[in-house]
């Protein structure tokens, strides 16, 4: 596990620098390779889902990798190329289909960045995001039960779920934002299909521009970084991202673009911290800079409770008292989101609320009880 002393130490300064060679297609320092704390360099990139690019650098050194942590390593490695492989045939099966019933559609996020690093299975892939016409998410859903597809969730917020062992995770996007995201963000990307372009090869299919890809990454970054937080390969599909984009784009229009959706500032700071972490200018940031990293190295990839808790604090304006009636109580957009029923009839919203609240408590992972605990600490701050 990685513990939370909120220092850049040495072993995640050697996870930094793995992931420079893996961008740069260089082998690791042999010298380096010997003093590194194994260990903790390989928990580091499995909590920030790079445990595949820092093992491909590490096999590209003269070191033999020996040992019990390296051979975890190299399960994390296969397990990642595996996954991407499976992902990827199942997703151009699913595209066929939207293909013949004349569903239009995109593939968002790491289907797309995936292609940009410098190997086959670097970027590791917890799901497929794939935006689509909404007029056909009964036809679709109907599908994928027929493909053996267990339904998560359908018809509640903005992506409905589908899973199928041993790998497959799809979230069907009918839009890009939606429920309680950004009011902004919403209204921005409403009419979505005007923005894109259709593929050449296919009818359905569609691609944003280079920009336009860029400014929706933005977003969603900007979407976890400002909830539970995101980490470290948040920050390294935006450094890959430009060493490919950067030269070829026109920043006059993402400039004028990120004022819109309200992501200038962030957006600035995020680029010139991914150019630096992943060059030879790490040990050059600012005491700002550095307290960002920290902030990126310390989510991991899927972010932290105590990062939601301190969010929300801030988002509500309020103390604990505040947080846990804004939290027992749901806003209108939560009903008319998630539970359609409680939205169109009130009188059920106080059995829901009690409800909500015996669930959570009896939920296996314990949520209540760690948000109780979470909340305190940040009183406590």
């Amino acid at each position: 596990m990685i513990e939370k002393t909120l220092e850049i130490n040495d072993s995640f300064y050697t996870f930094l620098y793995l992931l420079m060679c893996g961008v740069e297609g260089k082998p690791p320092s042999s010298e380096l390779l010997r003093e590194m704390n194994m260990e903790d360099v390989y928990q580091i990139s499995v909590y920030h889902t790079l445990s595949a690019m820092t093992y491909m650098v590490l096999e590209k050194g003269q070191d033999i990798l020996e040992g019990e942590v390296f051979k975890n390593w190299k399960k994390e490695k296969d397990k990642a190329i595996r996954k991407n492989i499976l992902l990827d045939r199942e997703r151009e099966r699913i595209f066929a289909f939207m293909e013949e019933q004349g569903i239009w559609h995109m593939p968002l996020k790491g289907i797309i960045l995936k292609e940009m690093y410098p190997a086959f299975g670097m970027r590791q892939m917890a799901d497929n995001d794939i935006l689509y016409d909404s007029n056909f998410q009964n036809p679709l859903c109907i599908w994928m039960k027929e493909q053996g597809y267990k339904v998560i969730s359908c018809g509640r917020g903005n992506h409905d779920v589908y899973e199928k062992k041993p790998v497959y995770n799809y979230e069907m996007h009918t839009a890009l934002y939606g429920g309680e995201h950004n009011p902004v963000w919403i209204t921005y990307y409403e009419n979505i299909k005007e923005k894109l372009i259709a593929d050449k090869k296919k009818k359905y299919s569609f691609h944003f521009t280079d920009e336009d890809f860029y400014i929706y990454i933005i977003t969603h970054i900007y979407k976890h970084f400002a909830g539970s937080g995101t980490g470290i390969r948040s920050l390294l599909d935006v450094y890959i991202y430009l060493q490919a984009k950067e030269a070829i784009m026109n920043w006059d229009y993402i400039n004028e673009e990120l004022k819109k959706v309200q992501v200038s500032d962030f957006e600035g700071k995020v680029r010139h911290l991914s150019q630096k972490v992943f060059s030879k200018e790490l040990q050059k940031l600012t005491k700002k800079e550095e307290e960002l990293l920290k902030y990126f190295l310390y989510s991991g990839t899927y972010g932290t409770l105590e990062n939601h808790v301190q969010h929300r604090l801030d988002q509500f304006e309020t103390d604990k008292k505040g947080y846990i009636i804004k939290r027992l109580v749901p806003d209108e957009e939560f009903y008319k989101n998630y539970v359609p029923f409680v939205y169109e009839h009130k009188w059920s919203r106080p059995f829901f609320i009690i409800f909500r609240l015996v669930r959570g408590l009896f939920r296996k992972d314990r949520r209540i009880m760690k948000e109780i605990k979470a909340l305190k600490k940040a009183e406590s701050r």
